[in-house]
Protein backbone atom coordinates (compact mmCIF):
# COMPACT_ATOMS: atom_id res chain seq x y z
CA UNK A 1 0.00 0.00 0.00
CA UNK A 2 3.27 2.47 0.97
CA UNK A 3 4.76 1.73 -2.39
CA UNK A 4 1.68 2.39 -4.20
CA UNK A 5 0.95 5.70 -2.45
CA UNK A 6 4.97 6.45 -3.06
CA UNK A 7 4.41 5.89 -7.31
CA UNK A 8 1.58 8.01 -6.97
CA UNK A 9 3.08 11.04 -5.62
CA UNK A 10 6.13 10.35 -7.91
CA UNK A 11 4.23 9.86 -10.83
CA UNK A 12 2.31 13.51 -10.28
CA UNK A 13 5.52 15.91 -8.83
CA UNK A 14 5.89 17.46 -12.18
CA UNK A 15 2.14 18.21 -12.32
CA UNK A 16 1.85 19.24 -9.11
CA UNK A 17 4.91 21.75 -9.26
CA UNK A 18 3.46 23.31 -12.37
CA UNK A 19 -0.04 23.33 -10.67
CA UNK A 20 1.81 24.98 -7.93
CA UNK A 21 3.45 27.49 -10.64
CA UNK A 22 0.30 28.21 -12.17
CA UNK A 23 -1.23 29.15 -9.13
CA UNK A 24 1.16 31.98 -8.11
CA UNK A 25 1.12 33.29 -11.38
CA UNK A 26 -2.57 33.82 -11.04
CA UNK A 27 -2.04 35.01 -8.09
CA UNK A 28 0.10 37.71 -9.05
CA UNK A 29 -2.45 38.31 -12.02
CA UNK A 30 -5.51 39.01 -9.60
CA UNK A 31 -2.83 41.31 -6.93
CA UNK A 32 -1.95 43.47 -10.24
CA UNK A 33 -5.64 43.84 -10.69
CA UNK A 34 -6.60 44.77 -7.39
CA UNK A 35 -3.03 46.35 -6.07
CA UNK A 36 -0.99 47.54 -8.91
CA UNK A 37 2.30 49.19 -9.48
CA UNK A 38 2.01 52.66 -9.77
CA UNK A 39 4.42 56.26 -9.45
CA UNK A 40 3.09 59.11 -7.38
CA UNK A 41 4.89 62.30 -7.00
CA UNK A 42 4.98 64.26 -3.03
CA UNK A 43 5.54 67.72 -2.70
CA UNK A 44 7.44 67.80 0.10
CA UNK A 45 8.88 71.01 2.38
CA UNK A 46 12.95 72.01 1.89
CA UNK A 47 14.08 72.75 5.02
CA UNK A 48 18.07 74.56 5.43
CA UNK A 49 19.82 76.50 7.82
CA UNK A 50 19.25 79.53 6.21
CA UNK A 51 20.23 81.36 9.48
CA UNK A 52 23.52 80.77 9.22
CA UNK A 53 23.61 83.18 6.27
CA UNK A 54 22.97 85.64 8.14
CA UNK A 55 26.02 84.87 10.59
CA UNK A 56 28.51 85.07 8.03
CA UNK A 57 26.55 88.57 6.83
CA UNK A 58 24.80 87.17 3.87
CA UNK A 59 21.81 87.68 2.19
CA UNK A 60 19.70 86.41 -0.77
CA UNK A 61 19.28 88.70 -3.66
CA UNK A 62 16.58 88.00 -6.20
CA UNK A 63 15.12 84.55 -6.11
CA UNK A 64 14.83 82.99 -2.92
CA UNK A 65 15.50 79.45 -1.62
CA UNK A 66 13.36 77.00 -2.71
CA UNK A 67 10.11 76.25 -0.35
CA UNK A 68 9.55 72.75 -1.49
CA UNK A 69 10.83 69.45 -3.94
CA UNK A 70 8.82 67.25 -5.50
CA UNK A 71 9.95 63.33 -4.82
CA UNK A 72 8.62 60.58 -7.05
CA UNK A 73 8.09 57.42 -5.55
CA UNK A 74 6.96 53.72 -7.15
CA UNK A 75 5.41 51.05 -4.90
CA UNK A 76 1.55 49.30 -4.71
CA UNK A 77 -1.10 51.41 -4.85
CA UNK A 78 -2.31 50.43 -1.38
CA UNK A 79 1.57 51.21 -0.44
CA UNK A 80 1.96 54.78 -2.10
CA UNK A 81 -1.63 55.87 -1.21
CA UNK A 82 -0.67 56.03 2.46
CA UNK A 83 2.82 58.06 2.41
CA UNK A 84 2.62 61.53 2.91
CA UNK A 85 4.70 64.68 3.17
CA UNK A 86 5.38 64.48 6.58
CA UNK A 87 7.12 61.14 5.94
CA UNK A 88 9.38 62.53 4.62
CA UNK A 89 12.71 64.93 5.12
CA UNK A 90 14.86 67.08 2.86
CA UNK A 91 16.79 69.55 3.74
CA UNK A 92 19.56 71.78 2.03
CA UNK A 93 23.04 72.48 3.56
CA UNK A 94 24.31 76.38 3.47
CA UNK A 95 27.00 75.96 6.09
CA UNK A 96 30.14 75.42 3.31
CA UNK A 97 28.74 78.64 1.72
CA UNK A 98 31.06 81.37 2.31
CA UNK A 99 31.56 83.59 -0.67
CA UNK A 100 29.07 86.51 -2.23
CA UNK A 101 27.64 85.77 -5.60
CA UNK A 102 26.07 83.24 -7.82
CA UNK A 103 26.06 80.08 -6.04
CA UNK A 104 25.08 76.41 -7.11
CA UNK A 105 23.23 74.68 -4.03
CA UNK A 106 22.90 70.87 -4.03
CA UNK A 107 19.82 69.15 -1.98
CA UNK A 108 20.31 66.03 0.10
CA UNK A 109 18.60 63.39 -0.59
CA UNK A 110 15.24 62.96 0.87
CA UNK A 111 15.22 60.95 3.87
CA UNK A 112 12.09 58.52 4.21
CA UNK A 113 10.71 57.88 7.57
CA UNK A 114 7.63 55.85 7.18
CA UNK A 115 6.61 52.37 6.75
CA UNK A 116 5.15 51.54 3.32
CA UNK A 117 7.20 49.91 1.28
CA UNK A 118 8.08 52.06 -1.28
CA UNK A 119 10.78 52.82 -3.73
CA UNK A 120 11.90 56.66 -4.40
CA UNK A 121 12.64 57.48 -7.90
CA UNK A 122 13.76 60.61 -7.78
CA UNK A 123 13.47 64.40 -6.67
CA UNK A 124 13.13 67.87 -8.72
CA UNK A 125 14.76 69.73 -7.99
CA UNK A 126 18.02 68.01 -6.85
CA UNK A 127 20.14 71.25 -7.02
CA UNK A 128 19.28 75.14 -7.53
CA UNK A 129 21.35 78.65 -8.09
CA UNK A 130 21.20 81.49 -5.83
CA UNK A 131 22.25 84.68 -5.98
CA UNK A 132 24.12 86.09 -2.22
CA UNK A 133 25.11 89.49 -1.38
CA UNK A 134 27.01 90.57 1.72
CA UNK A 135 25.83 92.19 3.93
CA UNK A 136 27.84 95.37 5.28
CA UNK A 137 27.24 97.76 8.50
CA UNK A 138 28.62 101.25 7.97
CA UNK A 139 28.47 104.58 10.36
CA UNK A 140 27.22 108.06 9.18
CA UNK A 141 27.12 111.00 11.24
CA UNK A 142 23.38 112.04 11.51
CA UNK A 143 23.47 115.67 10.17
CA UNK A 144 20.68 118.58 11.00
CA UNK A 145 19.74 119.84 7.26
CA UNK A 146 17.44 123.39 8.52
CA UNK A 147 14.48 124.14 6.40
CA UNK A 148 12.51 127.85 7.04
CA UNK A 149 14.22 130.72 8.06
CA UNK A 150 14.89 132.13 11.75
CA UNK A 151 14.05 136.43 12.11
CA UNK A 152 17.25 138.71 11.75
CA UNK A 153 19.38 138.07 14.74
CA UNK A 154 18.15 134.60 15.83
CA UNK A 155 19.96 131.42 16.00
CA UNK A 156 19.93 127.90 16.84
CA UNK A 157 22.47 126.82 19.49
CA UNK A 158 22.88 124.07 21.70
CA UNK A 159 22.38 121.58 19.00
CA UNK A 160 21.98 117.98 19.74
CA UNK A 161 21.35 114.86 17.73
CA UNK A 162 21.04 111.58 19.86
CA UNK A 163 22.40 109.29 18.43
CA UNK A 164 24.87 110.76 16.95
CA UNK A 165 25.47 108.53 14.58
CA UNK A 166 23.32 105.83 12.28
CA UNK A 167 24.84 102.58 11.74
CA UNK A 168 23.11 101.05 8.73
CA UNK A 169 23.88 97.20 7.76
CA UNK A 170 22.16 96.31 4.25
CA UNK A 171 23.26 94.85 1.18
CA UNK A 172 26.73 96.14 -0.11
CA UNK A 173 25.15 97.37 -3.26
CA UNK A 174 22.65 99.09 -1.39
CA UNK A 175 25.13 100.75 1.29
CA UNK A 176 27.35 101.85 -1.26
CA UNK A 177 24.65 104.24 -2.78
CA UNK A 178 24.60 106.46 0.41
CA UNK A 179 26.15 109.52 0.61
CA UNK A 180 24.57 110.63 4.02
CA UNK A 181 21.77 110.49 6.89
CA UNK A 182 19.71 114.02 7.23
CA UNK A 183 17.23 115.12 9.76
CA UNK A 184 14.94 117.95 8.53
CA UNK A 185 14.17 120.89 11.32
CA UNK A 186 11.91 123.52 9.80
CA UNK A 187 12.97 126.75 11.46
CA UNK A 188 9.45 128.47 11.27
CA UNK A 189 8.46 126.28 14.22
CA UNK A 190 11.83 126.70 16.07
CA UNK A 191 11.07 127.79 19.55
CA UNK A 192 13.18 127.10 22.65
CA UNK A 193 13.91 124.53 24.23
CA UNK A 194 12.82 122.06 21.50
CA UNK A 195 12.80 118.13 21.57
CA UNK A 196 11.98 116.69 18.24
CA UNK A 197 11.30 112.88 18.21
CA UNK A 198 11.75 112.23 14.19
CA UNK A 199 12.98 109.89 11.49
CA UNK A 200 15.82 110.53 9.39
CA UNK A 201 16.34 110.42 5.58
CA UNK A 202 19.12 109.19 3.83
CA UNK A 203 20.44 110.67 0.86
CA UNK A 204 21.94 109.37 -2.28
CA UNK A 205 25.19 110.98 -4.10
CA UNK A 206 22.26 113.18 -5.51
CA UNK A 207 20.50 114.11 -2.54
CA UNK A 208 17.48 111.93 -3.27
CA UNK A 209 16.05 109.67 -0.36
CA UNK A 210 16.83 106.10 -0.45
CA UNK A 211 13.11 104.49 0.04
CA UNK A 212 14.56 101.12 1.57
CA UNK A 213 15.39 102.94 4.94
CA UNK A 214 12.57 105.10 5.24
CA UNK A 215 11.51 105.63 9.21
CA UNK A 216 14.37 102.88 9.97
CA UNK A 217 16.41 105.38 12.20
CA UNK A 218 14.63 106.98 14.39
CA UNK A 219 16.57 110.26 16.61
CA UNK A 220 15.86 112.57 19.10
CA UNK A 221 17.05 116.44 18.07
CA UNK A 222 17.35 119.05 20.98
CA UNK A 223 18.18 122.81 20.58
CA UNK A 224 17.68 126.21 21.91
CA UNK A 225 16.28 128.95 20.50
CA UNK A 226 18.88 132.44 20.83
CA UNK A 227 18.82 136.06 19.94
CA UNK A 228 21.87 138.65 19.33
CA UNK A 229 21.42 141.44 21.37
CA UNK A 230 23.87 144.64 22.01
CA UNK A 231 25.33 144.70 25.14
CA UNK A 232 25.13 148.37 26.34
CA UNK A 233 25.93 149.72 30.01
CA UNK A 234 24.96 153.60 31.73
CA UNK A 235 27.90 155.00 33.77
CA UNK A 236 27.25 157.57 36.36
CA UNK A 237 29.27 159.69 37.65
CA UNK A 238 32.10 162.29 36.20
CA UNK A 239 35.80 161.25 35.77
CA UNK A 240 38.73 163.35 37.67
CA UNK A 241 39.04 166.92 36.85
CA UNK A 242 40.45 166.99 33.18
CA UNK A 243 39.99 163.35 32.49
CA UNK A 244 36.88 162.52 30.40
CA UNK A 245 35.26 158.43 29.54
CA UNK A 246 36.59 157.95 25.83
CA UNK A 247 34.91 154.85 25.02
CA UNK A 248 33.58 151.55 26.63
CA UNK A 249 34.86 148.40 25.56
CA UNK A 250 32.88 144.71 25.72
CA UNK A 251 34.62 141.10 25.31
CA UNK A 252 31.57 140.58 23.43
CA UNK A 253 30.20 143.35 21.86
CA UNK A 254 26.77 141.08 21.53
CA UNK A 255 25.50 138.58 24.16
CA UNK A 256 22.89 135.74 23.24
CA UNK A 257 19.74 135.36 24.98
CA UNK A 258 18.24 132.43 25.19
CA UNK A 259 14.21 131.93 26.01
CA UNK A 260 10.71 131.48 23.59
CA UNK A 261 10.63 133.96 20.89
CA UNK A 262 7.48 135.67 22.60
CA UNK A 263 9.71 136.43 25.09
CA UNK A 264 12.92 137.34 22.52
CA UNK A 265 11.03 139.51 20.64
CA UNK A 266 10.36 142.09 22.68
CA UNK A 267 13.90 142.45 23.76
CA UNK A 268 16.37 144.85 21.71
CA UNK A 269 19.29 145.70 24.35
CA UNK A 270 21.12 143.73 27.24
CA UNK A 271 21.74 146.68 29.46
CA UNK A 272 24.00 145.92 32.54
CA UNK A 273 23.84 147.88 35.87
CA UNK A 274 25.42 151.15 35.96
CA UNK A 275 29.04 151.24 36.41
CA UNK A 276 30.24 154.58 38.89
CA UNK A 277 33.20 156.66 36.91
CA UNK A 278 33.55 159.12 39.59
CA UNK A 279 37.25 160.64 40.53
CA UNK A 280 38.39 158.26 37.89
CA UNK A 281 41.93 158.91 36.17
CA UNK A 282 42.93 156.13 34.32
CA UNK A 283 40.94 153.31 32.38
CA UNK A 284 40.21 149.93 34.30
CA UNK A 285 37.64 146.38 33.44
CA UNK A 286 34.98 145.54 35.47
CA UNK A 287 32.39 142.36 34.75
CA UNK A 288 28.83 143.30 34.31
CA UNK A 289 26.34 142.24 35.75
CA UNK A 290 22.56 141.76 34.51
CA UNK A 291 19.01 141.72 35.47
CA UNK A 292 17.70 139.18 32.98
CA UNK A 293 13.63 138.98 32.58
CA UNK A 294 11.96 136.13 33.74
CA UNK A 295 12.78 132.96 32.00
CA UNK A 296 15.50 134.61 29.83
CA UNK A 297 18.98 133.32 30.54
CA UNK A 298 22.36 134.23 28.94
CA UNK A 299 24.42 131.72 26.96
CA UNK A 300 27.12 129.35 29.20
CA UNK A 301 29.41 131.14 27.92
CA UNK A 302 28.86 134.72 27.95
CA UNK A 303 27.03 134.07 31.30
CA UNK A 304 30.49 133.46 33.27
CA UNK A 305 31.42 136.80 32.63
CA UNK A 306 31.25 139.46 30.06
CA UNK A 307 33.81 142.11 30.92
CA UNK A 308 33.76 146.10 29.82
CA UNK A 309 37.23 147.97 29.53
CA UNK A 310 36.04 151.90 30.76
CA UNK A 311 38.80 153.95 28.85
CA UNK A 312 39.98 156.70 30.87
CA UNK A 313 41.90 159.63 28.81
CA UNK A 314 43.11 162.66 29.77
CA UNK A 315 41.60 166.46 27.92
CA UNK A 316 44.07 168.44 26.42
CA UNK A 317 44.49 172.38 25.87
CA UNK A 318 45.65 174.16 22.66
CA UNK A 319 46.50 177.87 21.79
CA UNK A 320 45.40 179.21 18.87
CA UNK A 321 46.90 182.68 18.21
CA UNK A 322 43.87 185.02 16.17
CA UNK A 323 44.72 188.12 14.68
CA UNK A 324 42.99 191.56 16.10
CA UNK A 325 41.34 191.45 12.78
CA UNK A 326 38.81 189.00 13.96
CA UNK A 327 37.58 190.37 16.32
CA UNK A 328 34.30 192.00 16.26
CA UNK A 329 33.05 195.53 18.26
CA UNK A 330 30.21 196.58 18.87
CA UNK A 331 29.73 200.11 19.64
CA UNK A 332 26.81 201.78 21.52
CA UNK A 333 24.87 202.64 18.54
CA UNK A 334 23.61 205.97 20.24
CA UNK A 335 27.21 207.09 20.41
CA UNK A 336 28.09 208.33 17.08
CA UNK A 337 31.57 210.52 18.00
CA UNK A 338 33.70 207.53 19.22
CA UNK A 339 36.33 205.83 17.57
CA UNK A 340 37.54 202.20 18.69
CA UNK A 341 40.95 200.75 18.32
CA UNK A 342 42.99 197.45 19.72
CA UNK A 343 45.75 198.13 21.45
CA UNK A 344 46.92 193.93 20.75
CA UNK A 345 47.83 192.63 17.59
CA UNK A 346 47.05 189.51 18.24
CA UNK A 347 45.29 187.89 21.18
CA UNK A 348 46.17 183.84 22.22
CA UNK A 349 43.53 181.61 23.28
CA UNK A 350 43.62 178.53 25.19
CA UNK A 351 40.80 175.93 24.55
CA UNK A 352 40.45 172.43 26.21
CA UNK A 353 38.83 169.24 25.27
CA UNK A 354 39.20 165.57 23.66
CA UNK A 355 42.18 165.20 21.35
CA UNK A 356 40.01 164.53 18.85
CA UNK A 357 37.39 167.66 19.16
CA UNK A 358 40.54 170.61 19.86
CA UNK A 359 41.98 169.02 17.11
CA UNK A 360 39.75 169.85 14.95
CA UNK A 361 39.16 172.91 15.73
CA UNK A 362 40.83 175.98 13.64
CA UNK A 363 41.18 179.83 14.04
CA UNK A 364 38.25 180.17 11.95
CA UNK A 365 35.65 178.39 14.39
CA UNK A 366 36.83 180.92 17.15
CA UNK A 367 34.44 184.12 17.59
CA UNK A 368 35.73 187.01 19.59
CA UNK A 369 33.68 190.11 20.37
CA UNK A 370 33.43 192.93 22.91
CA UNK A 371 31.02 195.45 23.54
CA UNK A 372 31.68 198.95 23.99
CA UNK A 373 28.93 200.97 25.74
CA UNK A 374 29.69 204.20 27.83
CA UNK A 375 33.22 204.48 27.46
CA UNK A 376 35.05 207.57 27.68
CA UNK A 377 38.02 208.66 25.42
CA UNK A 378 41.35 206.59 26.46
CA UNK A 379 42.03 202.81 27.22
CA UNK A 380 40.60 201.21 28.49
CA UNK A 381 40.73 197.06 28.78
CA UNK A 382 37.43 195.44 27.97
CA UNK A 383 36.44 191.71 28.85
CA UNK A 384 36.43 189.41 25.24
CA UNK A 385 33.47 187.05 24.26
CA UNK A 386 34.75 184.27 23.03
CA UNK A 387 32.88 181.20 21.54
CA UNK A 388 33.83 178.17 20.33
CA UNK A 389 32.30 174.92 19.27
CA UNK A 390 30.57 172.85 22.00
CA UNK A 391 33.12 170.33 22.03
CA UNK A 392 35.04 172.04 23.56
CA UNK A 393 35.43 174.82 26.34
CA UNK A 394 37.06 178.12 26.58
CA UNK A 395 40.20 177.73 29.47
CA UNK A 396 40.16 180.83 31.24
CA UNK A 397 38.98 184.22 31.06
CA UNK A 398 40.19 187.05 28.23
CA UNK A 399 40.08 190.62 27.72
CA UNK A 400 41.81 193.31 25.42
CA UNK A 401 42.63 196.81 25.49
CA UNK A 402 40.83 199.18 23.34
CA UNK A 403 41.65 203.11 22.74
CA UNK A 404 38.85 205.28 22.51
CA UNK A 405 38.86 208.16 20.87
CA UNK A 406 36.66 211.26 20.02
CA UNK A 407 36.71 212.29 16.40
CA UNK A 408 35.61 215.91 15.41
CA UNK A 409 32.36 216.99 13.99
CA UNK A 410 33.12 216.94 10.62
CA UNK A 411 33.82 212.95 10.71
CA UNK A 412 30.60 212.26 12.75
CA UNK A 413 29.07 211.21 10.42
CA UNK A 414 31.31 208.19 9.90
CA UNK A 415 32.08 207.22 13.23
CA UNK A 416 34.69 204.54 13.15
CA UNK A 417 35.39 200.88 15.09
CA UNK A 418 38.43 199.57 13.33
CA UNK A 419 41.00 196.82 14.17
CA UNK A 420 43.56 198.05 11.85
Amino acid sequence: MNKLIDRLFEKDLVIKIVSVLIAILIWFVVLDSDNPFEERTITVPLTSNAEILQAKSLQVVGTPLPASVDIKIKGRRHKINGVTAGDFKVSVDLSEVSESGRNIININAPEYFGEQDIIIVGMNPSSFTVNLERIVGKQYPVEVVYTGSLPTGYEIINQRVEPGFAILEEKESSISKVSKVVVYVNLDEADNNKELVMRATVLDANGDPIKQFDGRIPVIVSYNLAKNVPVIVRTSGNPKNDFYLKEIKYSTPTAKLIGSKSLLEGIKTLEAQSIDISGKDESFIVPLSFNLPKDIILQQAEADGILAELIIDKLITKEFTLSKSVVTISPDTSVTNMDYKLVEDTIPITVKGKPGDVNSITNSDIRLSVQVNDLEPGQHEIPLTVRTPSSVKVVGEYSVNIIVTAISDQDVSNPTSTNN
